[in-house]
């Protein structure tokens, strides 16, 4: 069993054989001071709750590699590796960040932790390192888009045969809107698909209903994820 828990936008944690990954958190306000955009919705939980064995960023944007939430964390918890492509490794060791926890990935570049497999896959967005990723727990796979803008490329020998999907619908900013997502669904056929990226900030959010709906009429459950309570997925990994 992966059990996930969304932390609003593109952040989650999961959790399989008591393994934590905690992906992209903004837990700040960096984005709101920098650029403006107003937050809705506070971080579900506490800095003393996420407990990750691994922190993955899949780019260097604020809302996904925020620095003052990066760096609480590597202080926080002195074993966590900091995961990333090339623009979130080097942000990392911009930071001041420990080179021995850091690590690199790369499209295609499975690796272990824990009961679960992550492997890297594409993603296209304004950051060109930007990458999606696969969870593989036992014979079941979860895939997150990560942000980016559609793309057939997204459907490859990776996606292919996803059991369950985490998707963005905002259609603002490099991503993909809830009919392109929707696109996804039918091609990949996941029994479960839940839309993601939106609710966060004022200026750029979307309402998922419609794609739940789109969803449910091709045969595919969704539904909108709660804040911060885990629920179970991939029950075919038991």
């Amino acid at each position: 069993m992966l059990a996930t828990t969304w932390l609003s936008q593109g952040g989650f944690i999961f959790e399989t054989g008591g393994v934590r990954i905690v992906v992209d958190p903004y837990m700040g306000d960096t984005v709101e001071r920098q650029h403006g955009v107003t937050r809705i919705v506070s971080f579900p939980l506490a800095l003393t709750d996420l407990k990750p064995d691994v922190l993955f960023c899949t780019h260097d944007h604020l809302d996904h590699l925020e620095p003052d939430t990066v760096v609480a964390i590597a202080a926080t918890y002195p074993r966590c590796q900091l995961v990333g492509p090339l623009s979130c490794h080097s942000h990392f060791l911009k930071l001041g960040l420990p080179a021995d926890r850091c690590r690199e990935v790369h499209v295609g570049g499975s690796f272990d932790c824990g009961q679960a497999t992550l492997t890297p896959v594409p993603a296209f967005h304004s950051d060109p390192a930007a990458v999606g990723l696969v969870l593989s727990v036992g014979a079941s796979k979860l895939y997150l888009s990560a942000d980016t803008t559609y793309s057939d490329a997204l459907i490859n020998e990776w996606t292919t045969g996803s059991d369950a999907l985490l998707i963005c619908i905002n259609g603002r900013l490099g991503n993909m809107n809830g009919d392109e997502a929707l696109r996804i669904v039918s091609a990949l056929r996941p029994h479960l698909a839940l839309p993601m990226h939106y609710g966060l900030f004022e200026e750029n959010t979307a309402d998922p209903e419609p794609f739940i709906q789109g969803c449910r009429a091709r045969g595919v459950e969704s539904f909108a994820m709660p804040l911060g309570t885990p629920f179970p997925i991939l029950p075919a990994a038991q």
